[in-house]
């Protein structure tokens, strides 16, 4: 019999597509927000694995989905394991509430993250050609990326116009409103990269 263990659960919240932890039927926005210290540090360590299980932390920054680690003093690899990645993680969130009172940037055209799947609220006043436009030239970029990857080169992956509003994902011909909905990791990065390149321009 496997005896497996559910660690955690994560899921995006509508309508803004916030993550949000599960741990024994308990959602949390925040590590802050667990009291038990050994759930807690359970979680760590799942985190820390599934880090390790993306190649290393490195990896993420490289594909643009984590901000690079600056540290200010030298890190000593000996001590446990735990140790580690609970400084690690430390760091992490001391730069995530940094941003967090950064000043917002000027706001473009939100279709990753979840941010909203439709994002009518934003395109009320703007007519629906320039919302195609914005569209065309988002996919015209991610083609130039699709066509780069080897194992991509010969799918169908485009950004399209919703006839409700916003834009859609069409990958080999079924559509998703949102990257997150679509259960290939690389496709979603693809589309990152493309809308960071047109946010960019």
């Amino acid at each position: 019999m496997r005896r497996e263990l559910e660690v955690m659960r994560i899921l995006r919240v509508p309508p803004l597509g916030k993550l949000v932890v599960e741990v024994n039927d308990d959602r949390f926005e925040n590590l802050s927000e667990i009291n038990d210290e050994k759930a807690k540090r359970v979680l760590l360590a799942a985190i820390g694995e599934l880090i390790s299980f993306a190649g290393s932390y490195e990896t993420l920054v490289n594909e643009g989905v984590a901000p690079p680690v600056v540290v200010s003093q030298p890190v000593h690899e000996t001590g446990p394991l735990e140790q580690r990645q609970a400084e690690f993680l430390a760091r992490l969130e001391a730069e995530r509430d940094a941003a967090k009172n950064a000043p917002p940037p000027k706001p473009k055209f939100p279709i990753l993250g979840g941010i909203q799947s439709r994002p009518d609220t934003l395109l009320e006043s703007k007519p629906a050609q320039k919302e195609l436009s914005v569209a065309k030239q988002i996919d015209t970029i991610l083609q130039k990326h699709v066509l780069s990857d080897p194992e991509m080169a010969n799918r169908s992956i485009h950004l399209v116009q919703d006839p409700a509003g916003g834009i859609l994902i069409e990958v080999d011909g079924k559509r998703y409103q949102k990257p997150g909905d679509i259960p290939e990791p690389q496709i979603h990065l693809l589309i990152k990269r493309a809308v960071k390149e047109w946010d960019a321009a």
